[in-house]
């Protein structure tokens, strides 16, 4: 039978490396492999493959994890103060020469501008956390592509720079290298999600597919 070019090609979600059914969340584009830890995303209509690492709770945890997607990306800012060396141009070089990854959460949020965005937070702090590769214990897929995150990543640090002075009057470069899935461990305590490093808390109602996370987690844990 001839096939037809215009029937939809429809995606098996199969880890690519040991065949295993890939877990996905109504809204997932970006995927674990629950059995040899490999990360998936869709693009182009086909699986591709990103490194896939997650963040080692501290200790001693005071509450059982939960761990949040964010794409993350090493990146490099310069900002060229040219020879007039005036004070704001040099805050925006040191500020910009700071960032060496940036990281974009991979879930939605509702009003993330108003409830706050852990992401840009992380990039601001640059933490020296222990990144171990594979899956983990209980790591979600991702709802928003790596392609907007390393958009949003490049934004982020605009708006850094931003912040010391006027980018209109700077010569700069940015550079955002490929984009690697992790998972970050919060604590959940019901009606809040907190993070153990900053304090800093979410409302769980802002988090879209909280839910799905919460059920995919207990689900893995049995």
């Amino acid at each position: 039978m001839a096939h037809n070019a215009r029937q939809p090609k429809v995606l098996a979600l199969r880890c690519q490396a040991c065949r295993s059914a890939l877990p996905a969340a109504s809204n997932d584009l970006a995927f674990r492999c629950p059995q040899c830890g490999r990360a998936w995303e869709i693009e182009a209509g086909a699986l591709r493959e990103r490194p896939s690492l997650y963040v080692v709770p501290p200790k001693p945890a005071k509450h059982q994890p939960l761990y949040l997607p964010y794409w993350s990306f090493s990146v490099s800012a310069k900002v060229d103060v040219g020879v007039v060396q005036n004070e704001g141009a040099l805050k925006a070089r040191d500020r910009a020469a700071k960032f060496k990854r940036g990281y974009v959460s991979a879930y939605s949020i509702f009003r993330p501008t108003y409830v706050g965005e852990w992401g840009i937070t992380y990039m601001r702090l640059q933490p020296e956390w222990e990144a171990v590769h594979g899956h983990g214990p209980e790591s979600p897929g991702a709802t928003i592509s790596s392609r907007d995150a390393k958009e949003i990543v490049r934004h982020y640090i605009l708006s850094e720079i931003d912040r010391a002075a006027d980018i209109g009057g700077l010569e700069y470069t940015i550079e955002v290298n490929d984009p690697e899935l992790w998972a970050i461990p919060c604590y959940d305590l019901g009606e809040l999600i907190r993070c153990p490093w900053t304090r800093a808390e979410l409302p769980a109602t802002v988090l879209d597919d909280l839910s799905e996370i919460r059920r995919n987690t207990e689900q893995r844990r049995a």
